[in-house]
């Protein structure tokens, strides 16, 4: 023919080596990981073969939701979660996806909605005991923190009282811390996060 009105094709033996030169339309691949890259038309001289990561056969299109993947001879689609949050159902923390495939086993997609969540196998659910055992160690810390305060201010006014140097606002006060800290002793911490907690002096 005179003229080329088309684009030459190339043509493939069974083996993959080009029998005819000309266009190809080919699916390129990572050579480390499989994933498809993207298609090209590429010209190809007689004789020459396709690289590994290189194949003449579309894969099919996906969702958002999985990846392209060529394994040996054949497209296969898993599931792709790459970027996504992901957390423990052990202790709730926070990971993102970094590789093509399902999430492991102990991970899940949903988010705890608050620190004291436990997983019971199928959603989060919030652990009560949990919960309560934060508070009382909350509240025992700052009873700790108050006890010292008002200690520190009764040993102060009582070494004024001792030496008979105290004013009698200082008496006064005295008193009242002292009544304050007896107060903050009879504080039951178990019943955190609902204390009364007495106003200081």
């Amino acid at each position: 023919m005179k003229y080329q009105l088309t684009p030459k094709v190339a043509q493939f033996n069974n083996e993959g080596f080009v029998v005819v030169e000309g266009w190809a339309l080919i699916y390129n691949t990572d050579t480390k990981t499989g994933e498809f890259i993207n298609a090209t038309y590429e010209y190809v001289a007689e004789g020459i073969g396709l690289p590994n990561h290189v194949c003449l056969d579309a894969p099919k299109p996906v969702d958002d939701e999985h990846a392209i993947i060529r394994d040996g001879d054949k497209w296969v689609y898993p599931a792709d979660h790459r970027g996504k949050k992901i957390y423990s159902t052990e202790t709730g923390a926070e990971s993102t996806v970094a590789e093509i495939g399902d999430i492991p086993t102990d991970y899940t997609l949903l988010k705890p909605s608050s620190e004291f969540d436990r997983w019971d196998g199928e959603k989060w659910v919030l652990d009560e005991n949990k919960q309560h055992q934060h508070y009382v160690a909350v509240a025992a810390a700052q009873k700790k923190q108050l006890l010292s305060e008002a200690s520190s201010q009764i040993d102060y006014l009582q070494d004024a009282i001792d030496t008979e140097i105290a004013t009698d606002e200082e008496k006064t006060l005295y008193a009242a811390w002292k009544k304050y800290r007896a107060l903050l002793n009879r504080i039951d911490i178990d019943t955190a996060p609902d204390i009364d907690w007495p106003e200081k002096p």
